[in-house]
């Protein structure tokens, strides 16, 4: 068995740490257009324009969303390394409480106080040893708390971008409005289902990963009734009386 390569490793998980973009990217991307296209097919009665709007719908999502994905993770780097900078200042004048901090997280973790002493006296030999490992063992940041946010942003983006195109394509490909809509609607259902049992059944090594899509599958599609009954309630309020 060939030795561990920490860099390699470290990537793999850097990796892995941006499926939450992609799946959530996804879901919307499908969800939003296929709501789009369902929407509008009942109320518009020329195709292009139905297209149209689903396109411009798309644009401005994929645009959105990888902004949004952006600015949420650079405020949120932003404000831990604030947090840890003045975590570490403090330390460094009290370096017994990191110590101490430390001693604590270990024993929690099943280490004997005797041990743990050990282990934190060796650490303190060197600064930067015992601080990076206070910040996961005592705050929980590991290399991948603070993110990428450009990475992530286009990840997003890119990944509502396609979520959309799997609803889209059908309707466009395909004249009939009927039949395009119910098209776009089986391969939403069916994508939902393979984004399910891809990152949350196969990757993640569960037994069952058809339960996993099943269950993606019906999480996804109730948020989306649920709203769109809300959306069929709050309708009348909206509605202005004639005269």
């Amino acid at each position: 068995m060939a030795a561990p390569n920490p860099e390699e490793n470290r990537r793999t998980f850097d990796r892995l740490a941006n499926i939450r973009e992609i799946v959530f990217g996804v879901q919307d991307g499908v969800l939003t257009t296929a709501g789009v296209l369902a929407g509008l097919s009942g109320a518009v009665s020329v195709r292009s324009q139905v297209i149209l709007a689903a396109l411009a719908s798309t644009v401005a999502g994929a645009l959105s969303m990888g902004a949004g994905a952006y600015l949420g993770r650079h405020a949120e780097s932003a404000v831990l390394r604030s947090e840890l900078d003045r975590v570490r200042r403090e330390s460094a004048d009290q370096p017994y409480v990191v110590q101490e901090s430390l001693l604590d997280a270990l024993a929690k973790e099943g280490l004997s106080r005797e041990t743990g002493y050990r282990v934190v006296k060796l650490l303190s030999s060197s600064p930067n040893s015992l601080y990076s490992t206070a910040e996961e063992k005592i705050y929980g940041m590991t290399a991948t708390t603070f993110g990428n946010a450009i990475v992530e942003g286009l990840l997003m983006g890119v990944a509502f971008l396609v979520g959309a195109l799997v609803p889209l394509l059908p309707f466009v490909l395909i004249a009939s409005v009927r039949t395009g809509l119910i098209a776009g609607l089986a391969t939403t259902a069916i994508t939902l289902f393979a984004v399910g049992y891809i990152f949350e059944g196969h990757l993640s090594g569960a037994r069952q990963p058809s339960l996993a899509g099943l269950r993606f599958l019906a999480i996804a599609l109730s948020a989306a009734t649920i709203g769109y009954v809300i959306g069929l309630l709050i309708a009348p309020i909206g509605t202005v009386p004639a005269g």
